[in-house]
Order: structure tokens, then C-alpha cells, then sequence
């Protein structure tokens, strides 16, 4: 049996220093900062008897670092038993700094009782590890745990009556490997678990970046969809618009075509009755002409204004297009006796914008305008509607108040007149999408709107920057 001493000395050291390298090389896991005290108590309790056995070192009777490593023994392994068991009972490791420290203090007052001494201190402290292991029972590793402890029990029984160093060695080295070696086993499958785990994440990051691409194309053709929806739904309103105008425009065309035709009687006249001159034939031609002109600027101007147009920003001075889009409903505007009163800045810088839309949110304001006017039931028969536009500049910005004396807007309706298909006129007689288009207008030149309104009458009051980066 004592052949076999020298070789289980041997292998405890040479493991017990490779522990150390380990604890030392990887300092930064936390098993390896728990290795590492237990490697270095296993060399203190080793390292005397591996230089006896390998002749290194003649020593008889056991040294004091051997006895301080079995007295630091307890301590440095529970260290590393506790933390795997912590989940289950969270057991303190004082109770072992304690009896090792009182262990350690009797072996130097009684020196001839240090076997019996580190024999009862070993004993508690495998008692304690079962305290510690018990909850976890169910695990496989806790089962080896439980073996090793009773196997250690065992042997220590069967060689307590030699109270012989060389048993406490080997039971407190053989112990500490097999531990080592379960915990490094339950963490390398800790680790696979994790690496699993990642596996598994990798696989799912893979599949949601997959539908985040397939989102991303939809959300994309879903965007093309709107913004041609918004296209046709600004060009509905132009339309709808056009359709409340069509008398107006039809008389402002009636009346350039009544001039051609009576001026064309004239000549057929003139050449009937042969008094047909040549410079008067000119004169009345040019007249014909210029007719001509005017009706095909309001074709055109209405050709414009109903085509369905890209949205597209360009320098524009808004008073220019104020007074294009008055052109439109200008005889809508007189035909209901609504007075239209100008206060253009002509000093005015030139703005970024479509000149469609904003024609197309200066014709619905003044529209909305003309209804409330025409709501609201005057005091004397000597009032009349008017309409006030006003343009300044101020501050990096262009101004521009559309004021009305109409009916005005409740303050329960204010924050709801920019919503779709809302509208408090009588049915027929409105769309509702009129003033939730000019939102759109506003919001696309970065406009800023302010609504007073009372019994007296609304103020719309748009600051349009005059420099900003506008996306098309």
C-alpha cells in the first residue's frame, strides 16, 4: 500500500501546480479566482512530503506549512463548493473560517494533537459540504459530491486509529482534485448550454433580421402607396374645388368669347357693306387675339391647377400666387357680393415651395372663408362679407393673414378642422378633405399656422420660412 504513497503525492502536486497556472492564467473568470486559493493551500499542504518522497528534502516530522494548508484547506474548497450551491441555501462560510482558525490555534498551543485536531476539523467540514450539497440533490454532480464525501468518510474511519499525516493528505488532495474536476465539468457544460443559448439567438437574430428586411420593403411599397395616395387624394380636391368654381369660370371664359364674336360680326359687316379697311381689320384681329390670349391663360391656369403634379419646391413669390389663385375665384367671390381686400408687401422675399399647392391652400382658406360669410346673418342690410389678405416679412419668414368677417369656428370644432372628411356644412355642399390637404400643404413647407377666431369673424396667420431645406 505505502508504494502507492509516493505516486498519489506526485500526481496531487503536479495537478495542484497546474491548478495554480490556470487560477493565474485566467484570473478574470470567477471559477479561477476560486481555484486558485484552493491550489495554493493544496501546495502548502503538499509540497513537503512531494520533497521527502522525491528525496529533495530530508524532514521527519510534519512541517508547520502543511499544517497551516490542511487547517486552509476547508476554507478555500468551500469557497468553491458554496458558489455553486448558493441558488439553493445561502449558507455563510464563517462557521468553517471559524473552527479552521481555532483549529490552527489548538495545533500550535497542543503541537502532539495536530492529527486529531485536523482529523475532527475535516470531519465537520465534509459534514458541512453535505449541509451545503443536500438541497441540490436532484443534480447528478451533487449525487458525485455526496460519493466522494462518504468515500472520504470511509477512509478516514478505516485509518483514524493511525492518526497518520499521510492520510489527511491524501483524503484533503484527492478530495480537492475530484472537486476541481467536477466543477470544471459543470462549468464546461454551463458553457455549452450558453454557447447553445447563443446558437439558438444567432438563429432567431437571423430570422427577425429576415422580417425586418421584408418589413422594410413593405413599409417601403406601403410609402410609395401613400404618397400616391396623397397625390390623387390633393388632386380630388382640386377637383372638387374646380367643380364649386365652374360657374365662375364659365363666365369669366363667356366673356372673352362674347368679345371675339361680336368683334368678328363687325368685320362680316364691314365686308358685307364694303366698307372693309385694312387698318381696322388689323385693330379688330389684335383684339381677337388678345380675347384669345385671355382665354387660353385661363384654360391653361385651370389645365395646371387640376393635373396631377409631382410635388415640386421651387422659389416662389407668394404674392404672385396669391393673385393667380384669386384669378380662380375671383367671380365665384363676386357673384356673392364678398369683397376682397389686398395688403401685398411687395418687398417680400421669394419662398421655397410648389406653387400648385399653395394656389390649392389659398383657394380652400378663402373658400372655407366665403361659406362662413355666407352662414353668418348680418345686423344691417349695409354689411357685407369681406375678405382681407395681408403679406409682410419678418424675422427669417414670410407672413400670411387670410382674415374674414364671417360666422368664425366654435372652439369645441378648432382642433378637429384639419381632420379628413370633417365638415359642418350642409350635405352636398362640402368634402371635408379640403382643409385636411392644406395641413398637408403646411406641413410639407415647414409652415406655421395660428387660428383666431371669434363671432367677428377668423384670422388664419401662416409663417412660411423664407430659407429651410424642404423634402420633395
Amino acid at each position: 500500500m505505502e508504494i502507492l504513497y509516493p505516486i498519489a503525492i506526485n500526481f496531487i502536486f503536479y495537478t495542484s501546480v497546474v491548478e495554480l497556472c490556470i487560477g493565474v492564467l485566467f484570473f478574470f473568470i470567477g471559477f479561477a479566482k476560486r481555484l486558485l486559493p484552493n491550489s495554493a493551500a493544496m501546495l502548502l499542504i503538499v509540497t513537503p512530503i512531494f520533497l521527502r518522497y522525491n528525496k529533495l528534502l530530508e524532514i521527519e516530522a510534519i512541517p508547520f506549512m502543511t499544517v497551516l494548508g490542511l487547517c486552509l484547506y476547508p476554507i478555500t474548497l468551500s469557497t468553491i463548493i458554496r458558489h455553486k450551491y448558493n441558488q439553493y441555501r445561502h449558507s455563510s462560510i464563517l462557521p468553517i473560517y471559524l473552527v479552521s482558525a481555532a483549529a490552527l490555534i489548538a495545533c500550535l498551543i497542543i503541537p502532539g494533537k495536530y492529527r486529531l485536531l485536523i482529523y475532527l476539523l475535516h470531519v465537520l467540514f465534509y459534514l458541512y459540504i453535505i449541509y451545503i450539497v443536500f438541497p441540490g440533490r436532484h443534480e447528478l454532480i451533487s449525487v458525485f459530491f455526496i460519493v466522494l464525501i462518504s468515500l472520504n468518510f470511509a477512509y478516514l474511519s478505516l485509518t483514524v486509529y493511525m492518526l497518520n499525516e499521510i492520510h489527511l493528505i491524501l483524503s484533503a488532495g484527492l478530495m480537492s482534485i475530484a472537486v476541481s474536476l467536477l466543477m470544471a465539468y459543470n462549468l464546461k457544460k454551463r458553457m455549452s448550454g450558453i454557447l447553445r443559448q447563443f446558437s439558438v439567438i444567432n438563429e432567431l437574430n437571423k430570422k427577425l433580421t429576415h422580417r425586418i428586411t421584408r418589413l422594410k420593403q413593405s413599409n417601403e411599397s406601403c410609402r410609395k402607396i401613400i404618397v400616391e395616395k396623397d397625390l390623387e387624394l390633393s388632386q380630388m380636391a382640386r377637383h372638387a374645388s374646380l367643380a364649386e368654381l365652374t360657374t365662375g369660370i364659365a363666365h369669366e371664359l363667356a366673356q372673352p368669347l362674347t368679345g371675339i364674336k361680336g368683334i368678328a360680326q363687325n368685320m362680316i359687316d364691314d365686308i358685307n357693306s364694303e366698307e372693309f379697311e385694312n387698318l381696322q381689320a388689323v385693330s379688330e384681329l389684335l383684339k381677337i387675339c388678345s380675347l384669345v390670349d385671355k382665354s387660353s391663360s385661363i384654360i391653361d391656369h385651370i389645365r395646371n391647377f387640376s393635373k396631377k403634379n409631382p410635388f415640386s419646391i421651387r422659389q416662389v413669390d407668394l404674392n404672385k400666387v396669391i393673385l393667380e389663385a384669386i384669378d380662380l375665384i375671383n367671380i365665384q367671390l363676386k357673384k356673392k357680393n364678398i369683397d376682397l381686400v389686398f395688403v401685398l408687401d411687395d418687398t417680400i422675399p421669394k419662398i421655397p415651395g410648389d406653387k400648385i399647392s399653395l394656389e390649392q391652400l389659398i383657394v380652400n382658406i378663402i373658400m372655407n372663408s366665403k361659406d362662413a360669410i355666407l352662414e353668418k346673418a348680418y345686423d344691417s342690410p349695409e354689411e357685407s362679407g369681406v375678405i382681407r389678405i395681408t403679406t409682410s416679412a419678418a424675422e427669417g419668414a414670410v407672413m400670411m393673414i387670410i382674415q374674414d368677417n364671417g360666422s368664425g369656428i366654435s372652439e369645441e370644432i378648432k382642433h378637429r378642422i384639419w381632420s379628413p372628411f370633417f365638415t359642418t356644412k350642409r350635405r352636398h355642399h362640402g368634402t371635408g378633405i379640403g382643409l385636411s390637404i392644406c395641413s398637408k400643404i403646411l406641413k410639407d413647407h415647414k409652415a406655421v399656422v395660428d387660428i383666431q377666431s371669434d363671432n367677428l369673424g377668423t384670422q388664419f396667420t401662416i409663417r412660411f420660412p423664407v430659407e429651410t431645406s424642404i423634402s420633395v
